[in-house]
């Protein structure tokens, strides 16, 4: 029995580990086909509820966009919102008026609409397979991409909507993994402790700033957090004392989530 056993778990990993090869070497791919992996992900919320570093997402982004943020009263677009828990943060922190909440995901697209309809906040709910999107220039002051741009394939083109999208004066906030914990990620996938991102690259922090530069957009903050991921409480404290005592540099090659806290740079006006 024992012997089956592992030949099982050994058969499951490899299978896992072909799978998240192939997504690595894929070099395209549609929303569609992100939408499709992501309706496959039916226990999201119960792997993600006590995750520390799903939580930080949230945490970390408010702490760094709080001061660009003096009001209470935005209009949100949260963009792959998944089961809409970015939205509900937000809100909980008393800044929004009204959340459009877009995913690729049929099935996750219902469970933020099945979680938004008992928070009480005005929201709408939409699920897309692909850009440019359906909203008028200039129609949302906050935006928020929480875990995203690496799963768009151009993501050129999705920086470039959210950039037309967003308010001269509106902030927006882009976080992603970093590029040096793919293989921490494809791991965690093989020995099956975390379920897979599906079609996805990791971008390099170059390759943000340049697209960001791009689009007319200024980073207004950034750091690079989470250097142990661990779920525990020891490792909480050792991660928060290397994160106040390692420099950003440092962070930058080691540490998992990079945030970035974005606006539009204006033309300068000429006489």
């Amino acid at each position: 029995m024992a012997t089956n056993q592992y030949y099982f778990t050994l058969k499951g990993s490899w299978r896992r580990f072909l799978r998240e090869m192939r997504y690595s070497n894929t070099p395209t791919w549609t929303l569609i086909e992100v939408g499709k992996f992501w309706d496959t992900v039916k226990d999201y919320d119960d792997i993600n509820e006590e995750l520390y570093t799903y939580d930080r997402r949230f945490s970390n982004s408010f702490k760094l966009a709080e001061k660009y943020l003096p009001r209470h009263d935005y209009t949100l677009l949260d963009i792959q919102s998944r089961s809409g828990k970015g939205s509900i943060y937000w809100q909980q922190k008393g800044k929004l008026k009204r959340a459009v909440c877009v995913d690729f995901s049929d099935y996750l697209s219902s469970l933020a609409k099945r979680r938004l309809m008992n928070s009480g906040l005005d929201f709408q709910s939409l699920k897309i397979d692909r850009f440019p999107l359906v909203f008028a220039d200039g129609c949302f002051n906050f935006i928020c991409s929480y875990e995203t741009v690496e799963h768009v394939c151009d993501y050129g083109d999705m920086i470039s909507e959210l950039t037309r999208v967003l308010t001269n004066e509106g902030i927006m906030i882009v976080t992603c993994p970093n590029r040096s914990w793919e293989w921490v990620h494809c791991l965690s996938v093989v020995i099956n402790i975390n379920h897979s991102e599906g079609p996805h690259r990791f971008l390099k922090r170059k390759e943000l700033l340049d697209c960001f530069r791009q689009n007319g957009l200024k980073v207004l903050e950034e750091n690079t957090t989470i250097l142990l991921p661990f779920n525990h409480p020891w490792s909480f404290a050792v991660n928060n004392f290397l994160e106040r005592n390692l420099s950003e540099r440092i962070k930058r090659y080691l540490a998992l989530r990079r945030t970035f806290i974005l606006k539009k740079t204006l033309p300068v006006k000429t006489l």
